[in-house]
């Protein structure tokens, strides 16, 4: 590629805030080489990344009043969770070509992770190089996990591939129709097959650490692996909670990013207790759940948004639901971890983390108790150093986004 040329990149991405950062670690990248990036996201997104100096482009709807709405929903009941998504495609694909197509005209490339599946046909329609980031390899066909709507893992080879033809004929009948209704809206034929026009068709990278998280063998290369992609959030702590860290030994973080859903006060009252019996403080995590609204002990702090690159590293224990980005924050900061999960990737998350030995053996948030999180926290600080000290070093060495940036390159030069 002409290393003079500047490129117009769409950066295409559809769910929580753990979608749309790494997207905007790609734009800091991509600026720095000189080329021109658009993120195309959820409109309640759009401050933060103006804020950040990128141009925007609304992409989908505000998936925070969604999880608000279904949150309960998307951690319960698995038939009303399909219902549930059945009817998020059926009203967001239409809504991703609609927008997505003009916010693309005039672009070199595009750039798609998260929910955005309307990215690939958009690409299509338009003649523009695709190339789509996983954040996650759980949603590659593998002997050796389930899919990501299984929660259950270490189950034997056939099982899995059994769970994943189910899969197959289930996602079909929950997007196919929509994406083929909207693919002829722009003129573009039917898909047959959803997840070869996702999975094969359409170029992928994973954006996973590829010890922790490694290829299936059947790939044969065909999913290349770049990393976990570190966002540099200009932030700094607030120096309230920099004094409150210096003046005292390290706390335990708890956090659940974006996931909603009802039982928040248990939810309180399970850290409290918990955490009060390991006689250690406590940083919760607000995120869109709102957790620290009720009592919590005394000298414990509530933050709403802090940089986890800047936080993780000064806690003795971080509690999280196991989402891609707070995983890789806590690993490249090689502190211990408490995997809670409670959807799709998260359990597949945690699992490998326990087979590492970074974690100790994960417990569902829906069947934690304040007994079972205070014994799993003092596990967690117990586990030898060594595992989660290599996957960090390896982490620190590596540079996920300029990979993934290269990559882009060469497929538009090509």
């Amino acid at each position: 590629m002409n290393p003079d040329r500047s490129l117009r990149v769409v950066l295409a991405t559809v769910g929580s805030r753990g979608d749309v950062q790494p997207m905007l670690a790609i734009a800091q990248t991509l600026v720095r080489r000189g080329h021109v990036p658009l993120i195309a996201a959820p409109p309640n997104f759009e401050h933060w990344v103006r804020g950040l100096g990128f141009d925007f482009a609304p992409l989908g709807a505000d998936i925070q009043v969604f999880l608000a709405e279904h949150g309960a929903v998307m951690t319960g009941n698995p038939v009303k969770m399909l219902q549930a998504m059945s009817r998020f495609f059926a009203e967001q694909i239409p809504l991703q070509v609609e927008q997505l197509a003009p916010a693309c005209r005039g672009a070199d490339a595009i750039m798609s992770a998260g929910l955005a599946f309307a990215a690939p046909s958009v690409a299509e329609h338009l003649r523009l190089p695709l190339l789509c980031v996983l954040y996650t390899t759980c949603v590659l066909p593998s002997s050796q996990h389930p899919p990501a709507m299984v929660p259950w893992h270490g189950l034997p080879n056939w099982l899995n591939d059994l769970l994943w033809r189910a899969d197959h004929l289930l996602v079909d009948s929950l997007v196919r129709g929509t994406l083929n209704t909207a693919r002829a809206g722009i003129g573009l034929p039917p898909v047959d097959d959803l997840r070869r026009h996702l999975c094969e068709e359409t170029p992928l990278v994973i954006a996973a650490d590829e010890v922790l998280f490694p290829p299936d063998p059947l790939w044969q290369g065909r999913y290349p692996h770049a990393n976990f992609i570190f966002f540099d959030d200009p932030a700094p702590l607030d120096p309230d909670l920099e004094a409150w860290l210096a003046d005292g030994e390290a706390p335990v973080f708890v956090g659940f990013g974006s996931m909603s859903g009802e039982g928040t006060d248990r939810v309180e009252r399970m850290i409290a207790e918990a955490v009060s019996a390991t006689g250690r403080r406590c940083i919760v995590g607000a995120g869109w759940a709102g957790l620290g609204a009720g009592a919590l002990p005394p000298g414990w702090r509530v933050v709403r948004e802090a940089p986890h690159a800047l936080l993780f590293p000064r806690t003795a224990v971080v509690v999280h639901h196991g989402g891609s980005g707070t995983t890789a924050q806590a690993l490249r900061a090689g502190v211990p971890q408490v995997l809670l999960p409670l959807i799709l990737d998260q359990f597949h998350h945690a699992h490998r983390l326990h087979l590492a030995g970074i974690a100790p053996r994960p417990v569902p948030m829906e069947k934690i108790t304040a007994a079972g999180l205070a014994a799993a926290i003092h596990a967690a600080l117990e586990l030898p150093a060594g595992p989660r000290q290599a996957a960090a070093a390896r982490l620190r060495a590596s540079d996920g986004r300029g990979e993934i940036v290269r990559r882009t390159e060469a497929m538009v030069a090509a």
